[in-house]
């Protein structure tokens, strides 16, 4: 009897602390951005992080490496030593003699903490100078390289139960730690208007909480196992859903959160996920508890539930999305994530900066963004040694460490062409070439071989015009512009023209991703159910059939599905990557297993763009969204028009992507003139009117200096 009772009370204590066990085995390439990882010269050393999510208690980790090395290495001094967070935990001599080879290992788990851990590669290897004995630290033989499309992770876990504080929400539920996805349920009252708004705003803020990692949606009438849920709605039709569970709200005012188990299907609880719910008297209350949910952004409170009474958004100025840097503003590195960065030995690692510029900006081709340094380095550094500044992978400068006592600069300036730079995605990039000064066969100490550079370094960015042409589905993939050229999505709307489960999925699947994109939850963008019509201003984003698609479209969309169907097939194709369209216009469908992005100038503002997700079927649309989430797919982006198929015999999704509709123009606030447009479009009528005006100019001072040597001569004549 004492022994069950033990028993009983072990069990007690353990189920809050871990109560699911799981494995996830997943590629390397999924957790960085690098499909290789090259080691070189004689000692070099990369990372990777792993991440762990605060909801796992990991009971093992284990590695299995693809390497190739090169067959020039001394096989018998090749080694690669692995350190997790720092410490060693594996090494192994490397196989020159083949041409792949399998490095397999554990990771003990006391090493391993919730968070980013970082995994080491630290190589140490040799090559001989043939016929000397004696070798270079650095020479193009001395590499090896880790193959992160063939090399894996296995984690063994078991998943904790949820802390019942709504402090979960941003440090447990919605982690951006999870992988391989995140994955959420939300159940609605009814699919009204109003009810979808709210559903839409709570999914965004969902999906910024997961940062970049991909969080798929689902939308049901019943709660989903093995994955967290939320329940949204009136108070009555939560508090009739929570009852026939035997689960009860709490005092309400407002609006109102509140955190509990998820109800299993057996009637016990999921302790390993979380039902929130997001309710309050009327819509308004509601919608004030999603967008409090959408902000909850640290551990406070420590509460199971809390009444909102109301809440004041920052005021948001345009283009404030994620990582973008604004026009003639002076940023230091230590704001742009480069923190004061020693580099050491020979071959160190470089650091990339990335940011981003507005997607509508009309970079000028002869302006320069200026770089202020301040750098340090070692005495007794080879002749070779430089600082590469790189801009999107184009090297700009080579900066010579050339003084054999070493240098301090400050405010080292070096003008970056503008023309570099790209609208969206940028990076700055510093290689550190390191070589020390030695004869051969000297001895290597690396003590002295290091540069330093300082995080009060700047970087300033030149004022540009916001004016670009469009339809450019690729700036959509990139930031998802132009609903984010306000963060929130002010002055845009979402028409949905269906009410299915998959439909309202398919909506939040791409919420979710602009969301990401920007960094900034999407609070200012209604979601309509009626069609639209001319009282519509601003961006439009419409998702549902193409038999939904208004008909005052037809004329300005490049594909329009209907009686007469209006089908562009691209038939040319130039040097610049532009097609010559031949229009069909026939009686046809889209058919299954396929849908199509367009974008195309609103009928009712110019300036303003419509985007129209379609497929035939909920279902459809669904798959569309899964796939348009793909990395791959959204690098396929490029014009106005956008068709996606994804059988089940296809691999991967086929994209067909191409310009095609009318250009138009918009600028800041999505405004252009019909002049400024006009004259954009018309580049060569642009630069004609600028040299009559100059000849224009010139013929009115010739003129003028006539008269006046005239008046001269007149004056002499008179005189005399």
């Amino acid at each position: 009897m004492r022994n069950r009772i033990v028993w009983l009370a072990f069990a007690v204590l353990w189920l809050p602390v871990s109560v699911w066990a799981a494995t996830q085995e997943i590629l390397l390439e999924k957790l960085t951005s690098r499909p290789v990882m090259t080691l070189q010269c004689m000692s070099d050393e990369q990372a990777l992080d792993i991440p762990i999510p605060d909801r796992w208690t990991v009971s093992r980790l284990t590695f299995r490496i693809r390497y190739t090395a090169s067959n020039n290495l001394v096989g018998n001094l090749a080694q690669i030593l692995v350190k997790a967070n720092g410490i060693p935990v594996a090494q192994s001599k490397l196989n020159t003699a083949t041409p792949d080879a399998d490095f397999d290992f554990e990771v003990p788990v006391t090493y391993l903490q919730a968070g980013y851990n970082k995994i080491s590669f630290q190589i140490t290897q040799h090559a001989e100078i043939v016929g000397t004995g004696c070798e270079k630290p650095c020479t193009p033989d001395m590499w090896t390289t880790l193959n992160m499309h063939e090399s894996r992770v296995s984690i063994e876990y078991l998943e904790k139960a949820v802390p019942l504080s709504l402090s979960s929400v941003s440090n447990f539920l919605f982690d951006p730690k999870t992988f391989p996805e995140g994955r959420v349920n939300l159940i609605t009252e009814d699919r009204s208007a109003d009810a979808l708004t709210v559903l839409n705003m709570a999914a965004s803020g969902i999906a910024r909480r997961f940062d970049y990692r991909k969080v798929t949606f689902s939308v049901s009438r019943d709660l989903q196992p093995d994955m967290d849920n939320i329940l949204i709605g009136r108070k009555a039709f939560v508090a009739s859903f929570l009852g026939s569970r035997q689960l009860s709200l709490g005092k309400t005012d407002g609006g109102y959160l509140k955190l509990f188990p998820l109800p299993g299907q057996d009637g016990k609880p999921d302790a390993a996920h979380g039902l929130l719910v997001v309710t309050g008297e009327q819509y308004d209350h509601v919608k004030l508890a999603a967008m409090t949910l959408a902000n909850l952004s640290y551990g406070f409170p420590g509460a199971q539930e809390l009444s909102a009474h109301g809440i004041k958004l920052p005021d948001v100025p345009e283009y404030a999305g994620r990582e973008v840097i604004r026009a003639n503003k002076t940023y230091e590195f230590r704001t742009l994530n480069f923190p004061t960065t020693s580099f050491r030995g020979i071959n160190p690692t470089g650091k990339v900066i990335n940011f981003r510029l507005p997607v509508d900006f009309l970079i000028k081709q002869n302006l320069s963004a200026k770089l202020k340094m301040d750098f340090s380095y070692g005495a007794g550094l080879g002749s070779t040694s430089a600082l590469n500044v790189i801009v999107n992978d184009k090297v700009v400068r080579a900066i010579h460490l050339g003084d054999p006592d070493g240098g301090y600069f400050k405010n080292y300036e070096i003008e970056i062409p503008t023309y570099l730079f790209r609208p969206g995605p940028n990076t700055l990039t510093f290689g550190i070439e390191l070589q020390p000064n030695l004869k051969e066969c000297e001895l290597t100490l690396l003590g002295n071989m290091f540069l330093t550079i300082f995080e009060n370094s700047s970087l300033t960015f030149p004022d540009m015009p916001h004016f670009v042409q469009l339809p450019k589905l690729e700036l959509f993939m990139l930031n998802g512009f132009p609903f984010t050229r306000w963060p929130d999505g002010f002055e845009s709307k979402i028409y949905l023209a269906g009410t299915d489960d998959d439909s309202v999925t398919a909506m939040l699947n791409l919420t979710g991703m602009i969301t990401q994109k920007n960094g900034f939850p999407l609070l200012g963008m209604p979601v309509e159910l009626d069609p639209p019509n001319d009282k519509w201003k601003g961006e439009l984003l419409m998702i549902g059939p193409p038999s939904s698609v208004p008909k005052e479209f037809k004329d300005r969309s490049p594909l329009f599905v209907g009686d007469r169907s209006q089908i562009p097939y691209p038939v040319v194709r130039d040097w610049e990557g532009d097609y010559t369209i031949a229009y069909s216009t026939q009686s046809s469908q889209l058919g299954a297993e396929r849908g199509y992005l367009m974008q195309f100038e609103s009928p009712y503002e110019a300036g303003r763009s419509v985007v129209v997700v379609a497929a035939e079927s909920g279902a459809g649309l669904l798959k569309l969204s899964q796939a348009i989430m793909e990395p791959e797919v959204q690098a396929q982006a490029n014009g106005g028009l956008m068709l996606i198929e994804s059988g089940a015999e296809l691999a991967k999704p086929r994209v067909t992507s191409f310009q095609a509709g009318s250009l138009y123009t918009t600028g800041k606030s999505g405004k252009a003139s019909k002049v400024e447009s006009f004259l954009y479009d018309h580049p060569y009528l642009y630069y004609g009117l600028i040299a009559l005006v100059t000849l224009g100019l010139a013929l009115a001072l010739f003129w003028a200096l006539q008269r006046y040597r005239a008046s001269r001569k007149l004056g002499r004549s008179s005189g005399k």
